[in-house]
């Protein structure tokens, strides 16, 4: 399930959303037994409407592919929760803030800092989108916690895959399939998850570091201390610092504990200047790095050893424009925002072998949710044939058209 979901930045009008699950069924079937050539496409809050974004390029015909969405936030509700058990089961259109309220109430968390919560975005939508926040760098991603998934396929039976306890290793592992799935395999129904302890007291240090160089060195240095650091995320000149790259870093309590951490760090990161956040400033530096707001807003997955070349060869006519970009999970990821069309990031990310995911894009854009070069996955291919034999909902994008055009492009 896809969460095409609503951010300040972008309007999508509200789709219709079907009451229950057999709703839900007889929706697919009906869809089924239409022949129709326009394919279903399950959303959730609407807070990344680029995800359920379809262009052309995605059809594996020259006609051009139609989509109507469908919302899943009638699937609300805390279905079974015991905070002894470290688990909680949810129905997939449940809202993130109201599952975290429910968790925080006993101490606990989903530690992989869901992003857009408070955009209304959903844990189904969430799992489609596969984004896990800062708190992966610690902690790990969204799959290292989910345990189980139910969803409807493509003729509209309900299929329960994983189970409700944290050691499973029983049959293929669909619940993770799920993950980044982006509505196209099928309809997320009930979702289980293990759950942890809340960090202690977190504070928020900002490394100042001044060029890029020396940023991305004090970031290697930090990344192989043997410390806990909750987050490790790398801004450019402009984001928490007016003039200087900086290091942002989640510190966990208790306080003699993030002390001790926090001189580690300094004696590592040498001259370079290290201060603790206000609480408030703290709150917004977050914001701005977990829900990576703007009318075009692009998730990119990366290395750290291509920070440099990334930061040297992005296209001068966006810099122009006003985009923005930041490295998150200490430099695994690469969010871009800005304004406009996409076609200029597009080619940029073909001409550098990545791979974009839009999770906001401006009215004027006609590109769709995967942009730059995708991989072909054999394996994906084939699971979604058998699991929507007659493709009822959207395609994915594999990367065959754009391969073969590298050269040209």
């Amino acid at each position: 399930m896809s969460e095409s979901e609503m951010t300040p930045a972008s309007a999508v009008p509200d789709p219709e959303a079907p009451e229950s699950v057999r709703h839900w069924t007889d929706l697919i079937r009906d869809w089924k037994a239409s022949s129709s050539s326009t394919h279903l496409i399950p959303v959730g809050g609407c807070s990344k409407p680029g995800l359920s974004r379809v262009n052309n390029t995605e059809s594996a015909a020259s006609e051009p592919v139609s989509t109507q969405r469908y919302s899943t936030r009638n699937l609300s509700g805390i279905l079974q929760y015991d905070p002894s058990e470290f688990t909680i089961s949810v129905a997939s259109g449940t809202p993130l803030e109201e599952i975290m309220a429910a968790l925080s109430e006993n101490g606990q968390t989903l530690p992989f800092d869901p992003p857009r919560a408070q955009f209304g975005a959903t844990i189904g939508g969430c799992v489609a989108s596969g984004w896990s926040g800062p708190g992966r760098w610690r902690y790990g991603g969204l799959r290292d916690f989910i345990l189980a998934a139910s969803f409807l396929d493509g003729l509209g039976n309900e299929v329960h895959t994983g189970a409700p306890v944290v050691k499973n290793a029983a049959g293929f592992d669909f619940p993770k399939l799920m993950v980044g799935s982006l509505g196209r395999l099928g309809v997320l129904t009930r979702l289980t998850f293990k759950v942890f302890p809340q960090s202690v007291e977190p504070n928020t240090w900002v490394v100042r570091c001044g060029d890029l160089a020396s940023a991305t060195l004090h970031m290697q240095t930090l990344t192989r201390l043997p410390v806990e650091l909750d987050a490790i995320e790398l801004c450019q000149p402009g984001m928490t610092d007016l003039h200087d790259w900086s290091i942002v870093l989640r510190v966990p309590g208790p306080e003699a504990v993030a002390e001790s951490i926090m001189d580690r760090v300094q004696r590592n990161v040498g001259e370079a200047e290290v201060r603790r956040l206000s609480e408030e400033h703290a709150e917004k530096s977050w914001s701005k790095l977990l829900h990576v707001e703007g009318e075009v807003s692009v998730r990119i997955p990366m290395t750290p050893r291509q920070i440099e070349t990334v930061v040297q060869t992005f296209p001068s006519e966006l810099t122009e424009l006003g985009w923005r970009m930041h490295f998150g999970l200490a430099g695994n990821v690469l969010f871009v925002t800005g304004a406009g069309d996409l076609q200029v990031l597009n080619f940029w990310l073909i001409e550098h072998g990545l791979a974009g995911l839009v999770l906001n894009a401006g009215d004027a854009s006609t590109h769709g949710t995967q942009i730059g070069m995708w991989r072909h996955d054999e394996v994906v291919v084939r699971v979604a044939k058998a699991i929507d034999p007659h493709r009822c909902f959207a395609p994915l994008l594999f990367g065959e058209p754009l391969h073969t055009k590298r050269l040209e492009t």
